[in-house]
């Protein structure tokens, strides 16, 4: 029988790592995967004995945060620690408003949950519908007016690109391109991390920076530079 191959896509998202970082553990031979015309791909036991081998505590910080179960501390609300590479989409195709914030609850919640993914939606709808969440330049940060109970148990920010970008009902009157979808458990929560996000996107350099992205890393790296750090 033919051994179960998987993608550098697929790999990454089991192990809960960046693809980068998987390519990275390939090159140091720590994980074994085949590169056929420029695409890498990895057997299915592969993966399973790397899991296996390496709990979340042994993996380098640099690749994934501890928890602050495990550390005693707790972790500090920033933007950055919001995203996750699992939470990306940087090829949006919805042609509207509403098509759009659909893609982008989906990264937050599947759609297969119909009911939570309905009340995300509606929530941003709602706000939406109230006043717009751009923050013109292309730029706009879709929320709900108030924490939703158990829809997450941590602050989560969803990221998704428009690169033909999509009217969203800017002030300025130009499509946007660049969507941050904040969620939150509580309304503390919602609005310090809110509050973060909006002092990030009025950053007329960081929103510059944003067109030329086309990959989780890039993104995470682009945050951590412009976000001041919490006091």
């Amino acid at each position: 029988m033919e051994p179960q191959l998987i993608s550098l896509k697929e790999a990454a998202a089991r192990m809960r790592l960046t693809e980068k970082a998987v390519a990275r553990l390939v090159q140091k031979g720590e994980l074994a995967g085949t590169k056929q015309n420029g695409v890498w791909s990895f057997t299915k036991e592969a993966i399973d004995q790397w899991l296996a081998s390496h709990d979340e505590a042994s993996v380098a910080v640099s690749e994934q945060q501890l928890s602050p179960a495990a550390t005693g501390v707790a972790e500090p609300l920033t933007v950055a620690s919001a995203l996750s590479p699992l939470r990306m989409n940087f090829n949006l195709m919805g042609a509207d408003k509403d098509s759009v914030l659909r893609e982008l609850t989906a990264l937050v919640v599947p759609p297969s949950e119909k009911r939570m993914f309905t009340a995300l939606f509606k929530a941003l709808k709602a706000r939406e519908d109230m006043c717009t969440t751009c923050v013109n330049e292309g730029v706009a940060m879709p929320h709900s007016r108030n924490a939703i109970v158990g829809l997450v148990d941590r602050p989560i920010i969803a990221y998704g690109k428009h690169v033909k970008g999509v009217d969203y009902g800017a002030f300025d009157g130009k499509p946007v391109n660049h969507f941050f979808l904040l969620c939150a458990p509580n309304v503390r929560h919602h609005l310090q991390i809110l509050a973060r996000l909006a002092r990030l996107l009025q950053n007329p350099q960081f929103r510059t920076k944003l067109n030329a992205l086309s990959e989780a890393d890039d993104l995470l790296a682009l945050v951590n530079r412009y976000e001041p750090q919490p006091t």
